[in-house]
Order: structure tokens, then sequence, then C-alpha cells
């Protein structure tokens, strides 16, 4: 009896304690952007699902992440950027097909859910991306995303689950209490995401390749922009 009342008020302080880290998406601005500044690890929520995010060039904040979700460090991040112009600093290039993507499905107010692997610019250090040689980045969808990495640093951007576990976490009680207990601060969308990742092409080759379909229907890729696989 003793040892259910003392597991049960275990977890009465973590809930309270996750609360208190927790604000509502569209405010604290300064507060998110602050936490990512100093290299924190928050919950992030995406268009498609919620996730860990951190700044992309503080390897103690990445090591966080691979470890909060016990995952592979041969596995790299999606890099979140605010603008296509942040392009510049993260790729080596920009080939015909990739520019179609960019201008189709990223240069609007609402970019949809679109990732691309180019090949990563030289100067960038190698825990960045695991050591690859190619980087996958997507424009963040929603405003308040882009503000903050404004605010900040373009972010790093992987499922707020543990790896290896089939869930897309479209509400914060589909994220494992111990990743919640772990990150420095938690952003609630306060409805139901999508439920479905981004689709990943890559484009770093001659011709582009289907990596992980997801939000955007890859046949639709290529009948809008008559690209060629």
């Amino acid at each position: 009896m003793a040892d259910c009342l003392e597991l049960s008020n275990s977890m009465q302080i973590k809930k309270q304690q996750i609360k208190q880290k927790t604000v509502r998406f569209g405010d604290e601005i300064e507060e998110i952007s602050r936490t990512v500044r100093d290299g924190g690890v928050i919950v992030l929520p995406a268009r498609t699902i919620y996730g860990l995010s951190c700044r992309f060039d503080r390897e103690a904040s990445l090591k966080r992440i691979y470890d909060i979700k016990n995952r592979n460090k041969e596995v790299s991040f999606i890099i979140l950027i605010s603008e296509i112009e942040d392009l510049s600093s993260f790729v080596l290039s920009i080939n015909e097909n990739a520019m179609k993507l960019i201008n189709h499905y990223w240069n609007k107010d609402d970019p949809d859910s679109l990732t691309v692997i180019f090949k990563k610019n030289p100067k960038l250090a190698d825990f960045i991306t695991g050591g690859k040689d190619t980087i996958a980045i997507r424009r963040a969808e929603f405003k308040f995303v882009r503000d903050i990495i404004d605010n900040s640093y373009p972010i790093v951007s992987t499922s707020a689950t543990v790896s290896g576990l089939k869930v897309n976490p479209i509400n914060l009680d589909d994220i494992p209490a111990e990743i919640l207990e772990k990150v420095d601060l938690i952003v609630d969308k306060g409805k139901k995401l999508l439920g479905i990742e981004s689709t990943i092409i890559d484009v770093t080759g001659s011709e582009i390749r289907l990596v992980r379909e997801g939000a955007v229907s890859f046949n639709s890729i290529l009948q809008k922009l008559q690209i060629k696989i």
C-alpha cells in the first residue's frame, strides 16, 4: 500500500514538472528562442508530428537528443530553416530539380512538408550530419517556428519518440513520459497534428530519388513538376 502511494506521488510530481515546462504554441517566443540559443532541447510541433529540436550546431545538444531517443548516432537529423536564402550556408549546390522543388513546395507562406537531401557544404562540422556528405533540410511549415529560428538558429528535427517505436506523435499524450521528462521545454500546439511524416527527396544526383513518402505524394511531385526519375 505504501509502495503504491509512493509511486502515485512520484507520478504526480513528474506530471507537475512536465506541466511547468510546457508553453502554448504561439506564446513565449522569447523563452523558446532563448532555450534554443542556450543549447536546450525542446519538444516542438511541425505540421506533421511533434519533434525533438535543438540548435543544429551544438554538438552536446545533438548528443542529448540521440541519448533521449536511444538513436543510432550514424543516423543524422533533418534541419529546419526559416528562409530559402538560408540554404546557402548548408548546401554545396542547388541543381535544377532541387530548384523546381524549392520554388513549388517551399516558396510560399505555408510551405509543404517536403524534406530535401542535398550535398553538404564541406565547411560544416561532420557531427552535424553524422559524418555524411549529405544534409537533409526542410523549410519550417509554421510561421511561429520560423520566427523561433529567426530569433535563434536553424534547428534539427526528429520525431519525439524512442527509436524503434512505430508511433507518430500527433498529441503531447503520444510522446513517452521518459522523453518529456528529459527535455528543457515543451511547446503544445493544442490540437492534433497531421500524423504523417514529411516526404523526403534526394536531389544529390542528376535525377531525384524518393527516400520516404509522407505528407507530399511522390507521384504528384513528378506530375506537377515534370521531373524525371
